[in-house]
């Protein structure tokens, strides 16, 4: 139903987009940053709210980063990588607004098959075509949302497109007169200053933001269990088995702990090499779907920072409630002490699990003042 809803304002919309594209072919042209703002509140009307414009764009898609109101997207460099999938947008309205917005931002077509003669209308269309694309995550449970957060979701790329630098001197063909917003010179400002990341092959030019619908948010957290060495514990309605062991290397055999183990700090990570000893955590799933895993914690040498260990073991979607569901672990290490033969003197850890299950809601962008008075 809430497809058919959405076609319906497709159709009431069209006219009006037809109108702003008939104003710009007739020689309509905006200049300066207020025509800019005035192309974006409109486009936003025609998109019905949905995408975010950001104030500085560049060439990345920032899928599965949190998102300020002030900042944009936050990137969490220590963040697992979450898959993404590139589509075509075929959405005619879609691509004018992505088209729109890269101009309006100060970007231009790039030299190249896409824009071979660029002041022609033809060329327009075909760049917009062949250039807009939809990139967006293999899964929505991959990225990891926290409640009040709003997440990146979905990002418009005009893979056409750079910005205007002053460090790239690429041949483009400016075509702002063509489309009736600013001219990219007047708004060129906009990631110029040559920074690495700003010009790029495609230019990301509007992002879809989700956050949890706290309406639908439930978590289930078990007691803290106590998690003795070299001894399995079962926790059967996570169908998980965790058995912690030591693992050492000679000093000097010129060998390195296994590659497969997740560190329980960035620090740790950075010092992999130079660990001998290591309180190892063995998380295996009873669901052959689900991957098994092993978290680390420094036995020597030992980082402060590393005693405590929290992550997702495994997320999904389920069909039937369209709720994503995950489950964390939490480990925090109490006391970990080793004899000068790296022999374990004293083990105290403990262990939780949390069952989260949630539906997210899309988050719009600010509505114009004016927008809002109506």
């Amino acid at each position: 139903m809430g497809h058919t809803r959405g076609k319906r304002r497709i159709l009431f919309v069209l006219p009006a987009l037809m109108a702003i594209i008939a104003l710009a072919t007739a020689g309509c042209v905006a200049t300066g940053g207020s025509a800019a703002k005035h192309h974006q509140d409109t486009l936003s009307k025609v998109t019905e709210h949905e995408y975010h414009i950001p104030k500085r764009p560049v060439d990345r898609h920032y899928i599965g980063a949190p998102w300020s109101k002030q900042f944009g997207p936050i990137e969490n460099a220590t963040a697992p990588e979450v898959r993404v999938k590139k589509e075509r947008s075929l959405n005619s309205i879609q691509q004018d607004f992505a088209f729109n917005a890269g101009i309006g931002l100060g970007g231009q077509l790039m030299a190249g098959p896409q824009a071979e003669i660029g002041t022609e209308g033809g060329s327009v269309e075909r760049a917009k075509l062949e250039g807009v694309e939809i990139i967006s995550p293999l899964s929505l449970a991959d990225i990891p949302f926290e409640p009040k957060v709003p997440y990146v979701t979905e990002a418009l790329r005009l893979k056409n497109f750079s910005l205007k630098s002053d460090a790239s001197n690429k041949a483009g063909i400016n075509v702002s007169a063509n489309v009736g917003v600013a001219t990219a010179s007047a708004t060129a400002e906009v990631g110029s200053r040559g920074k690495t990341g700003t010009a790029g092959e495609g230019l990301v030019v509007a992002y879809k933001l989700h956050m949890i619908d706290k309406r639908s948010y439930e978590k289930k957290q078990s007691e803290m269990t106590s998690l003795p060495l070299d001894s399995a514990i079962e926790f059967p309605e996570a169908q998980i088995i965790v058995k912690t062991k030591l693992i050492t290397i000679e000093p000097g055999a010129k060998k390195s702990l296994p590659r497969n183990i997740l560190w329980a700090c960035d620090y740790a990570e950075a010092k992999s090499r130079d660990i001998i000893a290591a309180w190892v955590v063995d998380i295996k799933s009873l669901d052959p779907r689900r991957k098994s895993l092993s978290i680390g914690f420094p036995g020597y040498p030992t980082f402060d920072e590393c005693q405590n260990f929290s992550g997702v073991i495994y997320s999904a979607i389920d069909p039937v409630t369209d709720k994503i569901i995950r489950e964390k672990i939490s480990i925090s290490v109490i006391d970990a002490t080793l004899s000068d033969t790296l022999e374990p003197v004293e083990w105290d850890a403990r262990i939780s699990l949390v069952d989260e299950s949630f539906n997210i809601k899309l988050v719009p962008p600010p509505r114009p003042p004016q927008a809002q008075q109506e």
